[in-house]
């Protein structure tokens, strides 16, 4: 495993990222868990703004997480390159959280959750005027993609990707260089 610490260029001194990038990951990770027992507990799990909600706390904990890195080095020359290396390690941190509780939720909290789906996902085609047939053949190519298995690799990779982005953006609006 690599150290998480990066020297400076003109400097012998290190800025440390991994406390805080672990921080941040943790406080994502648990908020996201949180909010999902909260969603669960009242029943509103299957809303449509409730599907964002966890992907706009991982944003928000990313952009947080390399500004808390950025602040606490504001008198030094901070390159892209550790602010986005600390917003990927707080977004590694966040996933792996977040896949571990998934598999947690849908083993033992809500062991229905793939079939909730699929019954969303037959009611929301039949509103729209699908035929009987129509909507046999989408639950049938929908059960294929809906094991948790699967449901968690699509997951992490979405989420390194949307994580790669905010750092990325995160890093650029953050970053102090000697210019």
């Amino acid at each position: 495993m690599t150290e998480i610490t990066d020297k400076m260029p003109t400097s012998k001194q290190t800025i440390e990222i991994k406390d805080a990038a672990i921080k941040f990951g943790l406080i994502g990770g648990l908020a996201g868990i949180l909010i999902s027992l909260i969603l669960f507990f009242s029943n509103l799990q299957y809303e449509t703004w409730a599907k964002w909600l966890q992907s706009l706390i991982m944003l928000i904990t990313i952009f947080l997480g390399v500004k808390s890195i950025a602040d606490a080095h504001k008198n030094r020359i901070i390159p892209f390159g550790i602010l986005f290396k600390s917003g990927m390690f707080i977004t590694v941190s966040i996933t792996l959280i977040s896949v571990v509780y998934f598999f947690v939720y849908a083993n033992f909290i809500e062991t229905d959750f793939v079939n909730n789906l699929l019954d969303l996902s037959r009611k929301q085609m039949a509103e729209r005027g699908l035929s009987e047939e129509q909507i046999e053949q989408g639950i049938e190519l929908s059960k294929k993609f809906m094991s948790p298995g699967i449901m968690a690799v699509i997951s992490t990779f979405s989420s390194l990707i949307i994580g790669a982005i905010v750092s990325l953006i995160s890093a650029a609006v953050l970053k102090k260089d000697s210019n």
